[in-house]
């Protein structure tokens, strides 16, 4: 099967993307509220608008009427002003529109997300504990959309002040097209409905408070993706660590069981400071097991090595604030002033 990485699913020239059981609850300081901002988290109520609902009830025969309609209810980057003249845009649109394999993309994520309020409620507790740490900030709106299995587009992104969810990287890992599309299988485990509320997190709010400073050694890269993890953790208490970071039970396992013996390869290896490039992609891309450690392990070692790097700073530093973390780029200093000292399990 082959889909289009051109299918016009906006309407615009063009879209920026800014890319275990019961545990302890991380405590972490918060800055000082006032009344009114205490009373302003507690009426916060996520809103989620159906991008992709909205152009499935359009009549094909009547698309530029119906395009127009639909302007000023969604942002520019989505439908921007006169699109509906655009002759050539829709004629995209329409045959994006009729693609038979669009058409049953639409259908299944009309199936499965007629009702979305388990993850607008998800979403609403998480932003009240995001602005007690952020309380100067604002809840961003959300928008659903369906680019065809586009894996050049992340599931989850932001833009400006809004927050686009792409659904049919959500069907399912077991969903037919993804196999079909050549999605791995590792990839796949974690298109489940489950990780939406806390993609919207790791992949688009924390970069928020990242400074604008690119990693260089493998430290650096472990730390910047420790903090992704890190600051989702706290905005869902509830969650199991292998749901914040996407591991399976036996990865999430099998990950704490050896944490000693990773970080003992590292300093052995003398990898921490290294900026070769083949050693930060082994040790921070999405793989299917980290090769260094063998088929069992998960991939992704040296950002869950990050996140435990993370917490124990968190751990032993309680006086600094997320934010304040977040805007840390002294990797050397964090290090330090983690003590960490994993136990080195047999």
């Amino acid at each position: 099967m082959k889909i289009s990485k051109l299918i016009p699913w906006f309407l615009c020239a063009c879209i920026l993307v800014t890319l275990n059981g019961c545990r302890k609850k991380e405590q972490v300081v918060t800055p000082e509220l006032t009344k009114e901002e205490k009373e302003e988290i507690r009426n916060v109520e996520v809103q989620i608008f159906r991008y992709e609902q909205a152009l499935d009830s359009i009549d094909l025969k009547q698309l530029p009427a119906g395009i127009e309609k639909l302007y000023g209810k969604f942002p520019e980057n989505l439908i921007a002003k006169d699109s509906w003249k655009n002759n050539q845009m829709m004629q995209g649109l329409k045959a994006y529109l009729s693609d038979p394999v669009i058409k049953e993309l639409f259908k299944e994520c009309g199936k499965q997300y007629a009702d979305m309020s388990d993850i607008q409620s998800s979403l609403t507790d998480a932003f009240k504990i995001y602005l007690t740490h952020f309380p100067k900030d604002t809840i961003p709106t959300f928008y659903t959309l369906i680019p065809g299995l586009d894996f050049s587009t992340p599931s989850v992104f932001g833009y400006g002040n809004d927050v686009f969810i792409c659904l049919d990287m959500y069907l399912g890992s077991k969903y037919k097209y993804y196999a079909q599309a050549n999605m791995p299988k590792f990839v796949a485990a974690r298109c489940e409905r489950s990780f939406i509320p806390t993609d919207v997190f790791s992949k688009c709010m924390c970069y928020r408070y990242l400074p604008e400073k690119t990693p260089i050694s493998l430290l650096d890269y472990m730390l910047f993706e420790g903090k992704k993890l890190y600051f989702t953790q706290i905005m869902f208490p509830k969650k199991k660590e292998q749901d914040i970071i996407g591991y399976s039970t036996a990865q999430m396992e099998w990950s704490n069981k050896y944490q000693g013996q990773v970080w003992q390869y590292f300093i052995e290896k003398q990898l921490l400071y290294s900026k070769d490039e083949t050693v930060i992609r082994r040790m921070i891309d999405e793989t299917p097991f980290t090769r260094d450690f063998g088929n069992e392990s998960p991939g992704r070692l040296g950002a869950y090595i990050g996140w435990q790097i993370i917490k124990s700073y968190m751990s032993n530093n309680k006086d600094v604030t997320l934010q304040e973390l977040m805007q840390n780029t002294e990797s050397q200093q964090l290090l330090n002033k983690s003590l960490y000292k994993p136990k080195f399990n047999n």
